[in-house]
């Protein structure tokens, strides 16, 4: 509790909100592991699979595979949330069940959420182009983000008929003047720079990775290259793997986990981690123009190896130093590298749908979400 407060103060004041639902939040942390939470959602919650046009580092168009998650139907008068996924994920991460999910419950507290697979991952496949995977750089999935953006703002991105992209589709239709983005792990590494490069969203938040800054690869993942296509790599043998490195046991909702960590694996683009942007001098520069009026919020869970306390730290320091933006930080505790698959996740979405009121960014009063 004590450091969940001193984190998230903000020149001595501490946001609003926190109260009531942190009894909640421990209460449901505190149970025994038999009786792990779920989160009960609105009845009128849609999720629809939605089609995004880019262009790929050829200039090549492609279809992205997303999901979008609403309480009712979409509203141009609401903000609109679109979620960057890391490596070896896919939107899957974001919607891990209908019982566990970051996309329902941030749709379930008035926001428009878009989820999408990052091109070369899962449904978003780019196989087909020989040594394809090399190309998928982190500036090349930021540039294809600005185009997910774009095209949320505008409301062209498409509605699927029968759940699949190969089908007609058409076009969506809602305006988002409004855009969050959020980017996990590697997804936090693109979204990272992003501000300050575009200029075209609300706000960012940043989640479990040390972007601009170099951090350290945390045990269990690992780059063994794929033998069915070279240019991509598997960053799990087995499941133990996934959940050393994803997982800390005191805080996991194990059902939630367990899926994460069955395999197969998706695949990774080594663009990921070979390409030319892997010097953080370029993000660096982007962080120095987000500016006042874009807030940023950076998140990890204290028992992350990846992103660990420490290091979280000084990312914050250096967003405080460089940005001139408006950044806050919360430390989440009894988490690991996925909080999405952590009991501290009643707690995120709290307190990132309490930090977006607080910048002017709200959806629904209170979230519908409840954990039982």
């Amino acid at each position: 509790m004590k450091t969940i407060l001193s984190t998230f103060r903000r020149r001595g004041a501490v946001l609003s909100g926190l109260g009531v639902f942190v009894c909640l939040v421990f209460a449901v942390v505190g149970r025994a592991a038999a009786a792990e939470p779920v989160m009960h959602f609105d009845s009128r919650l849609r999720v629809q699979t939605v089609c995004l046009r880019v262009l790929d580092p050829k200039g090549m168009p492609r279809q992205l595979y997303g999901r979008l998650y609403s309480d009712g139907l979409p509203e141009s008068s609401r903000p609109a949330i679109v979620l960057v996924h890391g490596t070896t994920s896919s939107t899957e991460d974001w919607d891990i069940s209908p019982r566990w999910s970051v996309a329902r419950a941030l749709a379930n507290a008035g926001f428009d959420v878009l989820s999408y697979d990052r091109l070369g991952f899962a449904r978003s496949s780019y196989f087909d182009v020989p040594d394809g995977g090399f190309s998928l750089t982190s500036t090349a999935q930021r540039h294809m983000l600005h185009t997910v953006v774009r095209l949320v703002r505008r409301g062209t991105y498409e509605l699927a008929v029968h759940n699949s992209c190969a089908h007609p589709r058409a076009h969506a239709g809602v305006l988002h003047r409004r855009i969050v983005i959020i980017g996990h792990s590697s997804g936090g590494t693109i979204v990272s720079g992003y501000p300050g490069e575009y200029h075209d969203v609300s706000a960012m938040i940043q989640a479990d990775i040390a972007a601009p800054l170099q951090s350290d690869l945390g045990p269990g993942g690992g780059f063994t290259a794929s033998r069915a296509h070279p240019d991509y790599f598997s960053f799990f043998e087995t499941a133990a793997d996934c959940r050393e490195f994803n997982g800390y046991a005191p805080g996991v909702v194990s059902y939630a986990l367990d899926r994460i960590c069955t395999p197969p694996f998706v695949l990774t683009p080594f663009g990921e981690i070979l390409g030319p942007k892997q010097d953080p001098s370029a993000d660096q520069r982007y962080v120095a123009r987000i500016g006042r009026s874009i807030p940023v919020l950076l998140t990890s869970g204290e028992e992350d190896t990846t992103d660990p306390p420490s290091l979280a730290r000084k990312t914050f320091a250096y967003y405080r130093a460089h940005c001139d933006c408006r950044v806050s930080q919360l430390l989440l505790p009894n988490t690991g590298h996925l909080f999405m698959a952590h009991r501290s996740l009643v707690l995120w979405i709290h307190r990132v749908t309490a930090w977006l009121a607080h910048n002017k960014l709200a959806g629904h009063p209170l979230s519908r979400a409840r954990p039982r």
